[in-house]
């Protein structure tokens, strides 16, 4: 709704220039313009969704088990030439995917890395015959836990945090994400 507009009206007529039925008129073509507006711009947007609807979907769909990856690419794919809210909103995710790709890479590279080098310093440091090197392993490698569990958590935070911004029609970017698409 164009308020400016609308308050423009509103002092026309408390000005005088306009009377009440001219006002409740051209407020009516203000409503009309923009209800208009709001259907030309859903037309074309797949399955009929609006598009804070669909917006939110390509969020939300990232958690469904196995194919959620996949289904908003699939969604990007079919919406970004009708929206450019939708096309901003996909290439977030897939920017928010490759990052997370990255991220998790290094992640189990440097767990895989880390937990020999745990035992090695437990067995050199202590000896192999004197002690096990269980304990050493253990805190060797206790960081992997909590950034894990913190990465895990935010894989599921982020596309809800999409999904409810997507209802109110904005495309979020997904925080520590690299702009690999713009």
């Amino acid at each position: 709704m164009d308020y400016k507009k609308l308050d423009e009206l509103n002092k026309l007529r408390l000005a005088g220039a306009l009377t009440q039925e001219e006002f409740e008129r051209e407020k009516q073509k203000l409503f009309t313009e923009e209800e208009t507006k709001e259907s030309c711009h859903n037309e074309g947007i797949p399955m009929g969704l609006s598009e804070s609807s669909y917006l939110a979907l390509m969020s939300f769909l990232i958690l469904v088990p196995y194919i959620g990856w996949l289904l908003p690419i699939i969604l990007w794919a079919m919406g970004k030439n009708v929206s450019p809210q939708i096309n901003k909103q996909g290439k977030y995710i897939l920017n928010w995917y490759i990052t997370w790709f990255i991220f998790g890479t290094i992640f189990i590279i440097v767990a895989i890395v880390s937990l020999p080098a745990a035992i090695v310093s437990c067995i050199h440091g202590h000896g192999l015959l004197n002690s096990l090197p269980i304990p050493g392993i253990i805190e060797g490698a206790l960081w992997i836990l909590p950034v894990g569990l913190v990465f895990s958590l935010l894989c599921v935070v982020f596309p809800i945090i999409g999904g409810i911004k997507g209802l109110s029609g904005q495309a979020w970017k997904y925080p520590l994400s690299i702009p690999f698409l713009k």
